[in-house]
């Protein structure tokens, strides 16, 4: 099923998909590229999560998603307690394999070449697309309408803007925030069930 991005803001028929980028990892706050690499959010990351669940205390979603790598779910324990959160391992980063867990040094100059190229033993840009596609596909067959949340990293991000916004890899890679700068909470997403 094509997912494409909505105009209107009739909710019958529309999933709303609001994700949360995880928190602070130890791997950020050292420069790391973590991929698949499992590790825990740093103090900093548990405190902005803190901060998230206070914003999120009323935010009222029909279920709870996030990547089954720990700082995913360390942020959505954090940030939606006593709520029931599905681990999903489409929701992961994208794997870098041999570069999982490598200095951000070691990855190519090129953001783009990750499109079309996977990395050694690991994934590219559509290979990450096809997992979120599944994801809201099987999302969309159990739940057409209403509302989710989604915690998880930066690639799925990136493919939510190419389903749901029809922005190119390109595009979402040279606008992506994280390179910007332009940190938020939340971000919204629309798909036509």
């Amino acid at each position: 099923m094509w997912i494409k991005p909505i105009a209107d803001r009739n909710n019958q028929g529309v999933l709303e998909v609001t994700y949360f980028a995880h928190s602070t990892s130890k791997d950020n706050e050292a420069g790391i590229r973590s991929g698949w690499s499992d590790v825990p959010l740093s103090p900093k990351g548990i405190e902005q999560t803190q901060s998230l669940c206070r914003q999120c205390a009323t935010i009222s979603f029909d279920a709870i998603f996030c990547s089954d790598l720990q700082r995913a779910a360390e942020t959505a324990k954090i940030a939606f307690p006593g709520r029931a959160v599905v681990h999903d391992p489409r929701l992961r980063e994208m794997n870098y394999g041999m570069l999982n867990g490598c200095a951000a040094k070691a990855f190519s100059g090129d953001p783009l070449e990750c499109i079309h190229t996977p990395y050694n033993t690991g994934e590219h840009c559509l290979d990450v697309e096809r997992r979120i596609r599944a994801f809201l596909n099987e999302r969309i067959s159990t739940l057409p309408s209403g509302s989710i949340a989604i915690i998880s990293h930066k690639y799925p991000q990136l493919a939510l803007e190419v389903i749901c916004n029809n922005a190119t890899w390109e595009q979402a890679i040279l606008n992506d925030w994280r390179e910007e700068g332009n940190w938020q909470p939340r971000w919204r997403y629309r798909i036509d069930a």
